[in-house]
């Protein structure tokens, strides 16, 4: 009995020395599990034993924003100096977050007892409030609405979070130009070279896309410039639609592309791109053409969007026989030659030609179809509705 009273107060007096108190204290760590790592007590402590728990741990902390943090490695059997390393790459260069927001990562190990201890320094690009920011998107239809969203808003950026997206910088600057041309009241966006993509990273299906529109002017003057023609562009399509009504309840496209023929002098090479000056008897442009005309469907309900190819630009309106392509040419005045500044001959207009897929193809046209509706030959049984899926952007892939 002597003997058990002795022992338990040796132990008891164990407790009571500072290096032994330490070691234990040190020992007991109450964790709570996450996949291949763990959060022990205190948060700024995290435990893991592979390689992959090694990556979440770090990203634990700079999805948190921390700057710094520890990780435990517990019966770890890699090689800790090289995994590091690999790790720390994985984070700034493959991680969406990681590579855009981190700044610099940097860490040092220590062997301590039966694991390692890894202290980590982390500083950062961006703040956390531009971090937690981010609108997060799924698949080509995320992103082409956040680009829309863009344009719309006149903004002079826009930085999100894609998931499901494996385009690349190609593809988007793609997008993005068909989005600002699908504002052809907005003559500023028309301007290919004010666009810049920045993926962050570069490959991948979950990456974060930063776009930017830059102009001579500033984003306020730009904006300002853009009501005003705005305004005007309104007015004029106003005054010509109530000068040409429509023989039915609503427009057709065939009589608002006459519209265009008649209010327009053209084609010409050097003519204006802006709808506006298309519609008040400028020389125009090809550009200039289908932005009037774009305009005026939008203006009259009708379904249309612009299309960029191998064959330079063009539009896809909706029919009651479905969607079909108008190329710029059916926009020109009669007896028009296509000829910078050629005469124009006083005939009738020619019929407007639209044409489907097929026909588009055999004249040697090249485009994105999975990108637009598909413009086929009519189904009785199908409505205009169906013909395309604007979620997912179905359709037979054509690559240029």
């Amino acid at each position: 009995m002597q003997k058990r009273i002795l022992a338990l107060m040796l132990a008891l007096s164990l407790l009571f020395l500072p290096g032994c108190a330490a070691m234990l204290e040190r020992g007991r760590e109450t964790v709570s599990t996450h996949v291949d790592y763990a959060v022990t007590e205190d948060e700024s402590i995290l435990r893991a034993e592979t390689y992959q728990g090694l990556v979440n741990a770090i990203l634990y902390f700079v999805n948190d924003h921390r700057t710094g943090g520890t990780i435990r490695l517990y019966n770890y059997t890699g090689d800790v100096e090289a995994d590091l390393a690999n790790a720390r790459d994985e984070v700034l260069y493959d991680d969406p977050l990681g590579a855009y927001s981190v700044r610099a990562l940097t860490y040092g190990a220590t062997r301590i007892l039966t694991y390692y201890e890894v202290e980590l320094q982390i500083s950062y690009t961006r703040s956390a409030h531009e971090v937690s920011a981010l609108r997060e998107v799924t698949g080509l239809a995320g992103v082409r609405q956040e680009l829309k969203r863009l344009v719309t808003g006149q903004e002079a950026s826009a930085t999100f979070l894609a998931s499901y997206f494996s385009g690349d910088r190609e593809l988007l600057e793609h997008l993005l130009t068909l989005a600002c041309y699908s504002a052809p009241e907005l003559s500023w966006h028309h301007d290919v070279s004010s666009r810049e993509i920045i993926l962050y990273p570069e490959t991948g299906t979950r990456r974060v896309i930063e776009a930017r529109l830059t102009w001579s002017q500033s984003a306020d003057a730009v904006a300002a410039e853009e009501r005003e023609y705005a305004q005007q562009l309104e007015t004029a399509a106003a005054a010509l639609l109530e000068a040409n009504p429509p023989s039915g309840e609503g427009y057709t496209v065939e009589e608002l592309a006459a519209i265009v023929r008649s209010a327009s002098v053209g084609p010409d090479v050097q003519g204006t791109p802006l709808a506006l000056y298309a519609l008040t008897g400028e020389p125009a442009s090809d550009f200039g053409l289908l932005m009037a005309m774009e305009y005026l469907c939008q203006q009259c309900g009708i379904e249309v969007e612009p299309v960029s190819g191998s064959g330079g630009l063009w539009l896809i309106v909706a029919t009651p026989e479905g969607y079909r392509h108008l190329l710029p040419q059916e926009l020109y005045p009669a007896g028009a030659e296509g000829e910078p500044g050629g005469e124009q001959e006083e005939e009738p207009s020619p019929a407007l030609r639209l044409r489907t897929d097929q026909e588009l193809t055999e004249l040697g046209y090249e485009w994105n179809a999975a990108l637009h509706p598909a413009c086929e030959e009519y189904d009785a049984a199908k409505s205009i509705a169906p013909l395309y899926d604007g979620e997912t952007g179905s359709g037979t892939a054509v690559f240029w």
